[in-house]
């Protein structure tokens, strides 16, 4: 009889550990699970961020070419633009030349001396054909625009002197005046900042202009804008 007994009790012993053993099983089985996903999951986030910075970077690749695009369309489009000044000035100016020669500096050397050392200067730089048209240009040898000529010319020949950061604002930094006298600067459409002189009560400017280094008559096409009054 106690054999039986104990031989029962041995079977619920063993029952038990297998019924531990299959609820430790089984429990194990959802930790196990969610440490799997758990690492997915980290993997998943973590090369989500990569794509996320190779996004980023591409994104600031893109937007470095596009602001490069912009910038090649805007010098494209200053240079179409001086390509139809230029066009314009040949089609439309070319009768507008106004003719003179050094009997004219005789006649203004004795009232505007240092005016007329200018005007010669021009006049024999236009017989040399040295000096060119370049946008941005700023000495002989590299070439003027418009406002760099005159700012260039002032600075050598006026008792003022014009800041290399403003002969593109010569508007601004020349004071203001409604009637021009002998060189003064007379502002035109298109950035034309011509030197005015008079001779014999016919006014006419000179000064450069996209085909080069020119004596113009004054009403020669642009739109006047003003005047800058220039001592010297």
């Amino acid at each position: 009889m106690a054999s039986n007994n104990n031989n029962l009790i041995n079977k619920i012993e063993m029952e038990e550990k297998r019924a531990r053993k299959r609820m430790l099983t089984y429990a194990s089985v959802p930790l196990l699970l969610t440490i799997i996903l758990v690492i997915i999951s980290y993997m998943v986030i973590n090369n989500a961020g990569e794509e996320v910075k190779e996004l980023k970077h591409e994104k600031s690749e893109l937007e470095a070419n596009i602001k490069q695009l912009n910038t090649s369309i805007g010098l494209k489009s200053d240079s179409i633009a001086e390509m139809k000044k230029v066009m314009e000035l040949a089609l439309n100016y070319s009768d507008k030349r106004y003719e003179f020669n050094y009997s004219v500096d005789k006649e203004l050397y004795s009232r505007y001396p240092r005016q007329t050392e200018m005007l010669s200067e021009i006049r024999a730089m236009i017989r040399a054909g040295e000096v060119k048209w370049k946008l941005g240009g700023s000495s002989p040898e590299d070439g003027f625009d418009s406002p760099s000529f005159a700012s260039f010319m002032i600075n050598r020949h006026s008792a003022i002197t014009v800041e290399a950061a403003n002969r593109y604002q010569l508007r601004d930094a020349l004071p203001k005046t409604e009637t021009p006298r002998v060189g003064d600067i007379v502002f035109y459409e298109h950035g034309y900042a011509m030197f005015y002189f008079e001779y014999r009560n016919k006014p006419f400017v000179i000064g450069m202009t996209p085909l080069g280094l020119a004596s113009l008559t004054y009403d020669f096409g642009p739109k006047r804008l003003g005047f800058g009054r220039v001592s010297y």
